[in-house]
Order: C-alpha cells, then sequence, then structure tokens
C-alpha cells in the first residue's frame, strides 16, 4: 500500500510539474481543466498496472523436493501495536477535515435559505446584506442585495458568474476537496486544488472578454475590486489569485499549432508513465497462472465440508504446486489448508490410513492384528509421517447374496455345505459359503 501511495504521489507530481511549465502557459483553459481532473485518475490507476517483461535465466536450486512441513515459524509478540496508532491518527485527521468541510457547505446553505433568492438566467442570484463580491457556489451567485438594487454590479462580473454556474465549476472544487479529506497528507492536492481553481478564472476571464470585448476595462475593474474580502469558503470567487499571471493571461496571443503540440506532447507523457509506474510481472509468473487456478481448485477440493476425507496424493500435489508459486501469487491464492499441519511440533508423526490422513487418535483404535503394515518416514527436519496400511476384509456371501461379516457369523456350522474362498491380487478376496438345501 505504501508502495502504491508513493507511486501515485510522484505520478501526480509529474503531471502537475508537467501542467505548470508547458500547459498552464497557453490559452486551451477547457483542455486544461479535464487535464487536471482525468490526471488524478491517471495518479491513481497508472500504479495499478501491470506491464508483462520477459523472464530472465533464473537458477533453480537441486535436491529433495520442498514440503510444507519444512517450515518454521517464529512467533513476534509486538508490545505495542504502531500501525493501529497511526491509521487511528490519520482517521481523526481525516475526519476533523471532514467536519470542515460539512461546517462550510451547511454555511453556505444556511445563507441561500435564509436570504432572498431571484432566478436570473440559468442562475439564481442570492441577495446577502455581507460586503462582498460577487460569489459562485453550484448555480447559486451570492451578490450584494445593496449593490444589486442600487445597479453598482457591472455586467462583466454577471457573466463572469454564470460561467463557473454553465460550466459546473463547483463540481471540480467539491471533488478535490473531498480527495483532501482523504489524502490529506499528500501536500500535491493543495498545489492541484490551486491550480484548478486558477485555471476556473481563467475560463471566466476568457468568456468575459469574447462577450464584452474590452480587456482593459476587464482588468481595470478586477483591479479595484482586488482588495476585497470572501468569507465562502467553498465557491468560486471573482478575484482569486489576481495575480499578473492572470491579468497577462487575458492579452496573450496563442499558436493553434503551438496549442495543438502541446495537447498532443500529452500522449507520450502518459504513456511514459504507464512505463515508469506500472508493476512489472515476468512472463515466467504468467505462465504460472494455470497452476494457480489448478492450485486453488485442489484447495477448494480439500477445505470442502463434503470432503470427509482427505488423501495424501491430494496433500503432496498442494504441496507441490504451492512451492511453485511467487510470492505475489501466494497472497492472491488460496491459503495453504492443512496450516495446523505445517504448525505442528516436529517430534508429531502426520499418520495417513490406506492413503488417507487421520489421527491419532483413530490410529489407537486400530486392532494389531488388523493391519498389514506400518511403514514410517522421517524428514531432514526432523518431521515424520507413519503410512499403515489395514489388512482388507474378506467379502462374504451366502447363496449368492452379500452379508456382513456379523451376519456371517450368525450361521450356524451344521446348515453350511460348503465354503469357496477366493483371493484378489491386492490382498482381499471372498468367502462364498453354500448352506444346506432342506
Amino acid at each position: 500500500m505504501i508502495l502504491y501511495l508513493l507511486k501515485s504521489a510522484s505520478c501526480l507530481a509529474l503531471l502537475l510539474f508537467f501542467y505548470h511549465f508547458i500547459l498552464e502557459k497557453e490559452k486551451m483553459h477547457t483542455f486544461n481543466r479535464f487535464y487536471l481532473l482525468i490526471g488524478i485518475i491517471v495518479s491513481f490507476l497508472v500504479p495499478l498496472a501491470t506491464i508483462t517483461v520477459q523472464a530472465k535465466n533464473i537458477l533453480e536450486t537441486n535436491g529433495e523436493p520442498i514440503f510444507m512441513g519444512n517450515t518454521a515459524f517464529a512467533t513476534i509478540h509486538d508490545t505495542f501495536n504502531y500501525s493501529q496508532l497511526l491509521i487511528g491518527v490519520y482517521l481523526i485527521v481525516s475526519t476533523l477535515f471532514l467536519i470542515r468541510f460539512v461546517k462550510n457547505f451547511t454555511k453556505i446553505i444556511q445563507k441561500i435559505r435564509k436570504n432572498k433568492t431571484i432566478k436570473y438566467q440559468k442562475g439564481v442570484l442570492v441577495l446577502v446584506e455581507d460586503e462582498i463580491l460577487p460569489h459562485t457556489f453550484w448555480n447559486f451567485i451570492f451578490i450584494n442585495k445593496k449593490d444589486y438594487n442600487e445597479g453598482k454590479i457591472e455586467e462583466e462580473l454577471f457573466t463572469h458568474e454564470l460561467t463557473h454556474v454553465t460550466q459546473k465549476h463547483t463540481l471540480d472544487v467539491l471533488v478535490i476537496e473531498l480527495l483532501q479529506i482523504i489524502f490529506w497528507i499528500n501536500p500535491l492536492f493543495i498545489f492541484l486544488k490551486k491550480a484548478i481553481q486558477l485555471n476556473h478564472e481563467f475560463l471566466a476571464d476568457q468568456k468575459v472578454i469574447n462577450q464584452h470585448k474590452n480587456t482593459n476595462k476587464y482588468q481595470h475593474l478586477l483591479l479595484n475590486k482586488a482588495a476585497w474580502n470572501n468569507e465562502y469558503y467553498l465557491a468560486s470567487n471573482l478575484n482569486y489569485s489576481l495575480t499578473k499571471k492572470r491579468l497577462k493571461m487575458m492579452t496573450k496571443q496563442s499558436s493553434q499549432t503551438k496549442i495543438l503540440l502541446k495537447q498532443l506532447s500529452v500522449i507520450p507523457l502518459l504513456v511514459g508513465f504507464l512505463f515508469l509506474f506500472a508493476e512489472r510481472v515476468q512472463a515466467q509468473e504468467k505462465a504460472k497462472d494455470k497452476i494457480v487456478i489448478e492450485y486453488n481448485s485442489l484447495a477448494k477440493k480439500v477445505k470442502s465440508k463434503d470432503n470427509a476425507v482427505t488423501k495424501k496424493e491430494d496433500i503432496e500435489k498442494l504441496e507441490k504446486l504451492y512451492v511453485q508459486l511467487s510470492e505475489s501469487q501466494k497472497k492472491t491464492a488460496a491459503p495453504f489448508p492443512f496450516t495446523s499441519i505445517k504448525e505442528k511440533n516436529k517430534e508429531e508423526p502426520i499418520f495417513y490410513l490406506n492413503g488417507e490422513v487421520t489421527s491419532k487418535k483413530e490410529v489407537d483404535k486400530i486392532n494389531a492384528d488388523n493391519i498389514e503394515s506400518v511403514n514410517v518416514t522421517k524428514k531432514e527436519n526432523g518431521s515424520s509421517t507413519v503410512s499403515i496400511k489395514k489388512k482388507k476384509e474378506p467379502i462374504y456371501y451366502l447363496d449368492g447374496k452379500r452379508i456382513s461379516k456379523k451376519e456371517m457369523k450368525e450361521v450356524k456350522p451344521d446348515t453350511i455345505e460348503s465354503v469357496n474362498v477366493e483371493k484378489n491380487k491386492d490382498g482381499g478376496g471372498s468367502i462364498y459359503i453354500t448352506s444346506k438345501k432342506e
């Protein structure tokens, strides 16, 4: 997670660097708006992308196969969980930013409800008593009631604020505010917010100049209003960042060819980010996808409640498949289903009865006379397995009908005409009893 956040922050930093030194200087404000917004999505998604690269030659180890029983586990006792403390502090700070956001949002809503509103073109004028310049939040334009009644608000100011309304600039501000609440630890979102809001003013200024055709008058109007204060935190402000950069942008002449080249330069930039920040996966790992699927399927089968017994062959196959997985694949694959076996004391053996895992308790119940063979295998790490093979009980038939051993014992000897025994190659057999005919 930390690596992902670092990659995401680095990607966003380079996007802002490119914007500040290349894109922001040209009159392509609509393009820049979407560049900044899409840039946020890119910074989140690019680190999640994967690129398959050719695997290098890997030295393979020789020797016996590695089994899960060879794994040693160390218990770490933490006196204090610092990770939970950091998460708690992070959530507290995020909560404080959320409270501030809700407080400012509520303040604006209260202003709308308490003051008179007038429908004006595609917006709604909110007449307030405060000595303020026009400000816009969503489709609400806050203006001084006295100035509006006396006709002191210039037409250019209405055009400026209506641009914020029609182009939905408040939506951009709300998105970046919510991201700041979640990722407050990343200072880049502060610079991103400033860049987005300044670009909003570029868009509004351009609309005023194109509509009213009087750049000098508009510039003097803004300079006269520059000293006015703004108390609306989430609103778009007429005099936001009224710097030399904003005034200079109004008279800047941009070459369409230059603009097009800068816009096209974004494509190789995004491709470069993909190669720089995407996670590289070796082709060897991609080839192991079939092994992952096979392992997951077998692990699910073994863990199934319907599977009453587990065969020795299944465990050995699971172990062999598991050791072939890479570390990243092990994180996403199903957990090894025999954790309890891995963590058993090395001196305690694993018991198999006729090829199936069983417990020591079940082994103790077996009559020694019924055991055909016992095979004990000891591994290098000290663990061992005990494979017990029981004698196969014969199958009993009475007059061609299969019966149980208990029923066979109930047959009286004086009623038996003949007994025929057939032995199979696997050690089992069949006993055919023919009774006397009355």
